[in-house]
């Protein structure tokens, strides 16, 4: 077999990139430099044994271990008999295969990383020479430079409606709260003393059952199980924020530390307060290396995890062996259900269409929006005289030079008419202009931290940028040396109008460390990644869905006072983690694509884009934000397979992308000589009892679709009564059969050539309202 080496890594971590190349044992040959040959970095070694996941037997007497690829996803034994035959077996020929290598360059290979759950590797410390030598060594598939990747709820969970499964009466108790469910969370750390994370007793917890049943290290790993020293985390809270966000405990004001909850509220948890944790650290701080994210995938699938949380960047390539969609699917094929953040814009990547991450299909891909309340730091104008109600409570987000607000009062408050965006280019301050006082700055043109450096510069004891469109702002203010917050823009244009208007009279502010304050809920965040997804995706709709992402307040070290606001598709991630959670607990029969579709489903469809008054689209939230009120009972959901996840690869696959048994159809590649598409889609009933669904169409402009049937019925066969407990004899137990399933024809006709894509839904009504209404989008274009 020939055996192909790539490096991909970003740009600002090695500063090129040789991506694709086909290499020789020869360093010149490769176009590899002196110094590029020389500088030692983590590769991922691919053996040309199979993983647990994917062995079919043929060795020996060992039988295969690989689940159906045809089959529903089911959790993944790694303890069984003949798993852990084949990964003995796997540990043997990984020795065999590093002595050899090690005889190749003649020294100990430094390994980091063993792999043995979704392929048999490794990662090691080479240099690129190193690496092409070993290119070609017996047993070795592929060798890779291992990609760095970057990280990307006092109301949150009741926004989207987890209180309505929190108060179920089936299951009931800690069960409707999440427990018996494991969520696993892929990120910086874990701040284990935490009360988020404490064994609370309403929940069953204790002794013998812990909250966070373990926190790994994945710094390094060895038979697929992460050994590394510390899974605390040191350097970034952002861990701590997601796994609180997702599955944290019930905490009060009377816990220690003290979130410090503003009335009218009185506690905070994540959506699934009652659900176990698992914490991976894949991210020693800020930035994630590739093979400690391997790592970690694999003790997850070992632990049995039932949720994957990933607030972490990737996934663009998400058929590539080197990708972690690839690897997660792998995860989902072990009955995981994972969420993953879609991204946010940043100073290299401003314009978030068409940048959207995480683009398997197989993959839950979350955008991020706003929730109805914020808490947070707020400022007032509190002088002179009395200052207009719109210059009050004005909240602001951190930047990300402080964890925590630093309140004053009653300081001085100055613009600069002359150099309003305080950028070196307009001439900085006069000298002295903000002495003793607070500077506000409008956002634009340069730098947050050249900003902030010429106000303190100019004398400020602290800094607030204004946003210069909608929406909020995620500010990188590393390096500044006095607190910096951010607020938006109709806020700094009031405070702006203010001082403005009191000319030589100081003004004066206040900042309380934490405010409550009512939003403009379900209005997409303008920092978050969306669709339409690029060349041959172009027919998957992306991201799936949105959730709260916002001025989101969670845990976090002790060194973030213990608890934080943070923004960004990161927080939104975990907040579909948790729900997902929810959904299991409810409905543990469902697969993860059932769990996925659900949710999608029964989204709520309005919102707004960060104008906050023109409607998203589809590309920008899939099929809107989460409501937990409606997904745990949805009347039907759609199941698709391992195996034609993998066919439906556009590079060499053998379905068309189209075929995918997903809630959503798409196609933007329709002409004049191919006008119209019909996609199918096979409904699985889940409802008790008989029920019949109506379906009805919001037409995308320019375009007829039409439904087939337009009206169907399930009688409830092979569904077992929720609410009804079995205390029949087991020995003369019969399981229901099959549930019934529906195929739909769904078409859509065109006429003419259109600008732009159309977005419709596809809306499903249950005739006897015995389930929540659901609906399919709907994307097409015509060239």
């Amino acid at each position: 077999m020939a055996t192909s080496i790539r490096v991909t890594a970003l740009a600002a971590v090695i500063g090129a990139c040789l991506g694709g190349s086909a290499w020789t044992t020869n360093v010149e040959a490769a176009g590899i430099s002196e110094q590029s040959a020389s500088e030692v970095n983590t590769y991922l070694i691919e053996f040309t044994d199979a993983g647990a996941l994917h062995y079919q037997g043929g060795i020996g007497n060992m039988r295969a271990t690989a689940p159906d690829p045809g089959a529903r996803a089911k959790k993944f034994d790694a303890a069984s008999a003949d798993t852990k035959n084949y990964r003995n077996y796997l540990r043997e020929q990984q020795q065999s295969h590093i002595a050899t290598m090690a005889s190749l360059l003649g020294h100990p290979i430094d390994v980091t990383h063993t792999y043995e759950i979704t392929q048999s590797g490794i990662a090691a410390r080479l240099t690129a020479a190193e690496a092409a030598k070993l290119a070609s060594a017996p047993g070795v598939k592929s060798i890779e430079q291992e990609q760095i990747y970057h990280l990307d709820t006092y109301r949150g969970p009741t926004f989207i409606g987890a209180d309505t499964v929190w108060n179920l009466a089936v299951p009931g108790g800690a069960k409707s709260r999440g427990k018996g469910v494991v969520v696993g969370v892929l990120d910086s750390g874990v701040n284990s003393t935490h009360p988020s994370f404490a064994d609370d007793a309403s929940c069953g917890f204790g002794p013998a059952d812990h909250k966070l049943l373990s926190a790994r290290d994945c710094a390094s790993s060895s038979a697929g199980v992460c050994n590394g020293p510390n899974p605390e985390a040191v350097d970034s809270g952002h861990g701590v924020h997601t796994a609180s966000t997702a599955a944290g405990n019930s905490v009060t004001n009377a816990a220690s530390p003290s979130p410090n909850l503003v009335a009218p509220y009185t506690q905070m948890s994540g959506v699934a307060p009652c659900a176990s944790l698992r914490t991976y650290k894949v991210c020693p701080a800020d930035s994630c290396p590739g093979a400690d994210i391997n790592a970690g995938i694999q003790n997850a699938i070992i632990d049995g995890v039932d949720v994957i949380n990933f607030s972490i960047s990737g996934g663009t390539s998400p058929w590539s062996s080197s990708e972690s969609d690839r690897k997660f699917l792998d995860a989902i094929n072990a009955d995981v259900v994972v969420a993953a953040s879609a991204g946010n814009t940043s100073a290299t990547i401003t314009n978030p269409v068409g940048q959207v991450n995480h683009r398997g299909p197989w993959m839950m891909t979350v955008a991020a929006s706003t929730q109805d309340v914020n808490m947070g730091p707020g400022i007032s104008a509190t002088g002179p005289g009395t200052p207009p109600a719109n210059t009050q409570n004005l909240l602001s987000a951190l930047g990300s030079n402080i964890s925590a607000p630093v309140p004053f009062t009653d300081l001085p408050i100055r613009v600069s008419s002359t150099n309003l965006i305080g950028c070196t280019a307009g001439g900085a301050f006069p000298a002295n202009f903000f002495s003793g006082a607070v500077a506000l700055i409008q956002r634009g043109t340069c730098p947050f931290t050249e900003k902030v450096a010429n106000a303190v510069t100019a004398g400020a004891q602290q800094v607030v940028i204004y946003n210069n469109t909608f929406g909020t702002i995620n500010m990188n203010t590393d390096g500044a040396t006095v607190p910096a917050y951010s607020i938006t823009q109709a806020a700094g244009s009031a405070l702006n109008t203010f001082i403005t208007a009191n000319g030589a009279t100081p003004t004066t502010a206040s900042l309380n460390a934490r405010i409550t304050g009512a939003v403009q809920g379900d209005v997409l965040a303008d920092f978050s990644f969306r669709g339409p997804m690029p060349g041959n995706l172009a027919d998957l709709t992306k991201p799936d869905i949105t959730g709260p992402g916002v001025n989101i307040y969670a845990a976090g070290r002790a060194a973030d006072g213990d608890y934080f606001t943070i923004s960004g598709t990161s927080m939104s991630g975990p907040h579909l983690a948790g729900a997902a959670a929810l959904v299991r607990a409810v409905n543990p029969g469902w697969t993860p694509a059932e769990v996925k579709s659900a949710l999608l489903l029964t989204a709520k469809k309005s919102g707004t884009k960060e104008d906050t008054t023109t409607s998203w689209n589809i590309d920008d939230v899939g099929s809107g934000r989460v409501d937990l009120s409606r997904a745990p009972f949805a009347g039907f959901v759609l199941d698709e397979t391992y195996a034609n996840f993998l066919a439906a690869n556009p590079t060499g696959g053998t379905i068309n992308i189209k075929e995918l048994n997903l809630p959503s159809v798409r196609n933007v590649g329709l002409t004049v000589a191919t006008p119209n598409y019909t996609w199918t889609r096979v409904l699985r009933n889940t409802a008790f009892g008989p029920s019949t669904w109506n379906v009805a169409v919001d037409q995308p402009p320019g375009v007829t679709v039409t439904v087939s049937p337009s009206s169907f019925s399930f009688t409830g066969a092979g569904i077992t009564n929720p609410e009804q407990i079995f205390t029949g004899n087991f020995e003369n137990f019969a399981a229901p059969g099959s549930p019934e399933t529906q195929t739909i024809t769904i078409t859509a006709t065109t006429t003419a050539a259109m600008t732009n894509i159309a977005f419709g839904q596809v809306n499903f009504t249950e005739a006897g309202a015995g389930s929540p209404p659901a609906h399919i989008t709907v994307a097409v274009k015509r060239n």
